[in-house]
């Protein structure tokens, strides 16, 4: 990490992308964010700007020119392929996680019945 002349502090691209990898993976935004030493805002900034625009956005240090001024920066094919892959690789773990859960549920709602059906008729005091 390097320092600005007025002492802010300035992050390495390989820094933001790890960061915002650990938030697309699933850890809480607040908690990567403590641990690095960032500030949430800081974070959740690199991290829209990946879902908006794809990682090659996070800069090394600083901006580029053409950013800085207002230019856009077409990404390339290339890593327009690479974000592609990576939303198809979460969407497959979330349709993971949702069967899991779905069998998950369908085995509490089996056990649930059986306690239910075991007994016989209810009885009354009349």
């Amino acid at each position: 990490m390097k320092k600005t002349r007025d002492g802010r502090r300035r992050f390495s691209r390989e820094f933001k992308i790890a960061a915002v990898r650990r938030v697309l993976e699933g850890e809480a935004l607040g908690d990567v964010a403590r641990d690095l030493g960032v500030t949430f805002q800081v974070l959740w900034g690199w991290k829209k700007r990946v879902a908006k625009k794809g990682e090659e956005h996070l800069y090394e240090l600083g901006r580029p020119k053409q950013w800085a001024q207002g230019g856009e920066n077409k990404p390339s094919e290339a890593s327009q392929q690479r974000r592609i892959a990576e939303l198809e690789r979460q969407i497959g773990r979330q349709q993971m996680e949702i069967r899991f859960l779905d069998r998950a549920l369908r085995r509490v709602e089996e056990q649930r019945q059986r306690k239910n059906d075991g007994g016989g008729e209810a009885s009354s005091k009349e």
